[in-house]
């Protein structure tokens, strides 16, 4: 009897399709809490770039009112204090804005990562490609990287005054003296003020809205165009 169990033969092992529908099924269970945390992050990195642009005119224009509000009630008042606070808030909101968008491109490589093994194992590498990268072309990576007219036209508005910011400087450095402030070191600072406050009120009046009015329709051509992931 013992003979006879030892003879029985092993069972065979469970085909090769059955085993790759398990391991699917494994990893779209692993993955589901991914593709919902990868749709909140879509919606984050959709609102980041008009958040930066408003950081932006925040700290330009806060920039520019310190500018008057220094020659108006000098650097000790509360004015000036506070618009000194707001720009290094508005500094430390943008570093952390660089940071959290740095975290959002480590995580979608990594998504784009799983999906290739994702479509390896599934036989579609080829799809896999063409649906993560067709709809990268060179003509829309080149209008991504292009400036509306009002911005160029505003940042060549402003090179006058970069220029005047630094013969300001230029004059206020020829004209130092040891222990006083000369006639022409006053001067070139204020040369170099109103070259800082024209520059900052071009950028707020006109690169900055600029910037943000062709983003924002940017990002609505690309809502109503038809995805390559659908």
């Amino acid at each position: 009897m013992a003979v006879a169990d030892a003879a029985l033969p092993s069972p065979p092992p469970p085909p090769p399709a059955r085993i790759a529908v398990v391991v699917l099924a494994l990893v779209h269970f692993a993955l589901a809490p991914m593709l919902a945390l990868g749709r909140v992050l879509r919606v984050a990195a959709g609102a980041l770039p008009y958040l930066g642009w408003a950081v932006v005119w925040i700290l330009s224009a806060a920039s520019a009112a310190k500018v008057v509000v220094r020659r108006a009630w000098g650097e000790g008042s509360a004015s000036f204090l506070f618009l000194q606070t707001l720009t290094y808030g508005g500094f430390t909101v943008l570093a952390c804005g660089f940071l959290v968008l740095l975290a959002l491109g480590v995580l979608l490589l990594c998504g784009l990562c799983v999906g290739y093994v994702i479509s390896a194992v599934r036989g579609s590498r080829h799809e896999f490609k063409e649906r993560a990268l067709g709809a990268i072309k060179p003509d829309s990576a080149a209008d991504s990287f292009s400036l509306p007219r009002t911005a160029v036209l505003g940042l060549m508005a402003d090179v006058p005054f970069i220029l005047l910011v630094i013969a300001g400087l230029l004059l206020a450095a020829m004209s130092h003296m040891e222990g006083s402030v000369s006639q022409g070191e006053m001067v070139g600072f204020v040369i170099v003020d109103v070259g800082i406050f024209a520059m900052h009120a071009i950028s707020c009046s006109v690169i900055i809205p600029a910037l943000a009015l062709s983003a924002w329709r940017e990002d609505q051509a690309d809502r109503k165009a038809p995805s390559q992931f659908c």
